[in-house]
């Protein structure tokens, strides 16, 4: 039986965060990592949150997660949610 595995975060590819209480998607880009930790910084408003860095915690699957201004950042999230706050 073969697994697929998920894909860990790669520079220059756009993920998309959540917050347990919020309902919008926040779109951050991934502009540098090493092998323990990502850079990220926001992909449509860059001026309102500063670049920073990010320990990335890698799991069994092959998929990491990171943490971004409070948001939860997933390899596996590429594609938007399509939650809009106004609509909530």
């Amino acid at each position: 039986m073969t697994t697929a595995t998920a894909a860990p975060f790669q520079v220059g590819q756009t993920y998309y965060g959540s917050l347990s209480c919020a309902h919008s998607s926040f779109p951050v880009t991934c502009v540098k990592r090493t092998e323990k930790t990502v850079w990220f910084e926001h992909a449509t408003l860059p001026h309102a949150y500063t670049p920073a860095r990010s320990r990335a915690r890698t799991w069994r699957d092959g998929s990491e997660s990171a943490n971004f201004h409070g948001w939860y950042i997933s390899s596996d999230s590429v594609k938007d949610n399509g939650w809009d706050m106004m609509t909530a």
